[in-house]
């Protein structure tokens, strides 16, 4: 609390206590001199009772004036401080509803397009597609990983989609990390099939050193026998980097 509303804090208490004071000193000496009386000694004919309802009257008009006071005060302190914070966080991104907050999002936060995008089985892969995006990242590509690039704010199956599918369509490369099981993930199943059916479309084909190198994915409408297609193995997410980034960076000059 601040020194001035200290201050009038005990000035307003000290007050409202001395005219409680006056006001039983009134009503339980009716035959008491007035206020004069009681300042100089001369008499009066005013009426103790009356004197004591108007005092206690005033008092309780003081006491409501301090409330709203300092209900006023408490107000406007927390108006300042919720000014204060809006100035040091970035503005909300606001919406009907939760799709339209979600391509807000994606059009404010993915102004620079993907070069790569990286398919990959989450739970055998999710390690070396993470070091494969910071690395390439580094080289100047900017590739695209679902669970790093897609707006903490996208919060339904629909938005998820519409993100992903705009990273794959502008995407030049397409980088299939084959590990153990991917071959059984929907998603990795559906985005290959997505990414096929583009044109001007690079595919990279890395399969890990556990897996056989006869691979045939059935998408639904054909089946891909990733078998016959040049392929590139690997053991260690840091050889991933190394050969991936041979290999894109060539085909990038060329």
């Amino acid at each position: 609390m601040q020194k001035n509303q200290l201050l009038i804090l005990f000035v307003s208490v000290t007050s409202i206590v001395l005219l409680l004071v006056v006001s039983v000193y009134f009503l339980l000496n009716p035959n008491a001199n007035g206020i004069n009386g009681m300042m100089d000694g001369v008499p009066t004919t005013t009426n103790n009772g009356v004197i004591a309802l108007i005092l206690i009257s005033v008092t309780i008009i003081i006491s409501i004036a301090i409330v709203l006071y300092f209900l006023y005060s408490k107000k406007e302190k927390a108006k300042r401080a919720k000014t204060e914070t809006s100035k040091n966080i970035p503005a909300k991104i606001e919406g009907s509803s939760p799709t339209e907050r979600e391509k807000l999002s994606v059009k404010e936060g993915d102004s620079k397009p993907f070069v790569v995008f990286l398919c990959y089985k989450k739970s055998s892969g999710k390690d070396h597609a993470d070091h494969l995006k910071a690395g390439l990242e580094e080289l100047g590509m900017h590739t695209f990983e679902d669970c790093k690039d897609i707006p903490q704010t996208v919060d339904t199956e629909e938005g998820w989609a519409r993100v992903r599918d705009k990273a794959l369509e502008e995407s030049k490369y397409f980088v299939l990390i084959m590990t153990p099981g991917f071959d059984l993930s929907s998603e990795v199943v559906k985005e290959i099939s997505m990414a096929r059916k583009q044109a001007n479309k690079t595919f990279v084909y890395f399969r890990h050193r556990s897996m056989g190198r006869n691979i045939a994915v059935n998408l639904g409408n054909e089946i891909l026998d990733i078998g016959k297609l040049e392929q590139v193995s690997f053991e260690t997410k840091e050889e991933l980097l190394r050969l991936a980034s041979n290999i894109l960076l060539k085909s990038k000059t060329t």
